[in-house]
C-alpha cells in the first residue's frame, strides 16, 4: 500500500488525515506502533518511520498499565492527590496501596520530570501558608488585647480564652465570641466590613464582640447571639439607626452588664423587628 493508498483509506475510515489519526492513537488513545499497524494492516516499522516524520513521540505505555492495574481513571486520580498541597508522596501511595518511592517513580513516568521541583513548590505553599496564619493569629491576638483593655476600662470583669482553634470571651457570666474585619468593601460609596460567622454558629454564645478595623482605628459592635447571623454579617461603623439593623449595637458595651442586659436586648430585638416591618410597608408602598 502506498502512502497516498494509505492516506484515501485512513479518511475514508476514519474521517481524518493520517497525521491527525497517528497522533491521536499515540498521543490521546496511547497506542503503540504495533497496535496502531494492525489497525490499519500495515508493517509496525512504517507506522514507527511516520511517527519520527512527523515528530510524534512514542505513546507512554506505563499510563496505560497503570490504569490497568490500579483501575480506569487512576492516573487521574494520582495527578488530583500528588498536587494537593498538603499532600506528601507516603500519603498518595497509601491511597493506592504501594510505597512513597514508587509514588516518585509513577510521578516521573507521568509526567517526565523528577518529584523534587514540585515538592519545592509545595514546601514554599505550606511556608506562605504558615506565615499568613502567624500574621493572622497575631492580628487576632493584638485586636483581643485592646477589646480586654477596652472592657478593663468600663469596669467590665473578663477572662480571655482559647481554645486550640478560636478565643472566647467570659464576662458576667456571659460567653462572648469574637470576630474581626480589617478589610473593608466599597458598595455605593459606603464601607462595609464583612464577618463570616459560619464556621462558628454552632457554639453557644450570649453575644458576638465584632471588631471593623480600619488603620489604627477599631469600631466595635457588642451583637446579641439571638440577632447574629449564621453566616455572613455586614457592619458599616458609620451607619445610623436608619441605615442598618446591626448599628443599635455599635459600642454597645452596657449589654454586657446582668443587672440590664435582659430588658436591652430584649429590647433591642423588638426594635429590630420593628424596623424590619417597616422597611417591608416601604417596600410595598413604594411597589405600589
Amino acid at each position: 500500500m502506498t502512502r497516498m493508498e494509505l492516506e484515501r483509506d485512513v479518511k475514508h475510515r476514519f474521517g481524518m488525515g493520517l497525521y491527525e489519526f497517528v497522533k491521536q492513537k499515540t498521543e490521546v488513545d496511547a497506542l503503540h506502533d504495533h497496535e496502531i499497524a494492525h489497525i490499519l494492516g500495515v508493517h509496525q516499522s512504517r507506522i514507527c518511520k511516520l511517527r519520527k516524520e512527523y515528530g510524534i513521540k512514542r505513546a507512554n505505555g506505563f499510563l496505560r498499565r497503570f490504569e490497568r492495574a490500579y483501575g480506569p481513571g487512576a492516573v487521574e486520580t494520582f495527578k488530583e492527590l500528588v498536587e494537593r498541597p498538603n499532600t506528601s508522596l507516603t500519603k498518595v501511595g497509601g491511597h493506592f496501596g504501594f510505597t512513597r518511592e514508587y509514588a516518585r517513580h509513577v510521578y516521573k513516568k507521568i509526567y517526565g520530570r523528577p518529584y523534587t521541583e514540585a515538592y519545592r513548590r509545595k514546601r514554599l505553599l505550606q511556608q506562605k501558608k504558615r506565615l499568613a496564619e502567624k500574621r493572622d493569629k497575631s492580628k487576632r491576638a493584638g485586636a483581643l488585647m485592646k477589646v480586654g483593655e477596652k472592657m478593663k476600662s468600663l469596669g467590665l470583669p473578663h477572662n480571655i480564652n482559647y481554645n486550640g482553634n478560636s478565643y472566647t470571651i467570659s464576662t458576667n457570666g456571659y460567653k462572648l465570641g469574637f470576630r474581626i474585619s480589617s478589610t473593608p468593601t466599597l458598595i455605593n460609596n459606603r464601607e462595609y466590613f464583612r464577618i463570616n460567622n459560619a464556621m462558628r454558629a454552632e457554639e453557644h454564645m450570649d453575644f458576638v464582640v465584632c471588631v471593623c478595623r480600619k488603620g489604627a482605628k477599631d469600631t466595635y459592635f457588642i451583637i446579641p447571639s439571638t440577632v447574629m447571623p449564621k453566616a455572613l454579617v455586614s457592619l458599616m461603623p458609620e451607619a445610623t439607626n436608619g441605615q442598618s439593623k446591626y448599628a443599635q449595637f455599635k459600642e454597645a458595651w452596657h449589654l454586657l452588664d446582668h443587672k440590664v442586659r435582659k430588658e436591652t436586648v430584649s429590647e433591642a430585638i423588638c426594635r429590630q423587628k420593628s424596623q424590619s416591618l417597616e422597611n417591608l410597608r416601604s417596600f410595598a408602598s413604594s411597589s405600589s
